[in-house]
């Protein structure tokens, strides 16, 4: 449906399978290796994240990240409201702050402990 456009294999939309796997592994990483799970989340996030951008604001994303777009005019839109499009930001921006948050904490911890037998 969306073959030969920027949705179908584009430079946004064609990185979706690799942050969905890097989410997965990081549902799995959780409990037994919380830094791997939260660099891994963090990558996801990485990967997902300009594409609901680009959907959310379509005209200046376009106009701060210039590149070899397959439609070279620029939308007309700059802000679509859609409710699961803000929900997916929302959520990729909670994401980012717990893995940031865990990773802080758990160098915090290193820290102290080295501290502690040094």
């Amino acid at each position: 449906m969306f073959s030969g456009t920027e949705f179908g294999a584009g430079s946004l939309a064609g990185n979706k399978d690799l942050g969905g796997f890097l989410f997965l592994v990081a549902l799995i990483l959780t409990f037994k290796h919380p830094r791997g799970a939260a660099v891994s989340a963090l990558l996801a996030c990485v990967l997902s994240l300009p594409l609901y951008l680009y959907l959310v604001f379509p005209r200046p994303f376009r106009q701060v990240w210039p590149g070899p777009w397959k439609a070279w005019e620029l939308p007309r839109e700059t802000f679509i409201w859609d409710g699961w499009w803000i929900a997916g930001i929302l959520s990729i921006v909670f994401v980012v702050s717990v893995c940031c948050w865990s990773l802080v904490r758990s160098l915090i911890a290193r820290r102290r402990a080295s501290l502690a037998s040094g």
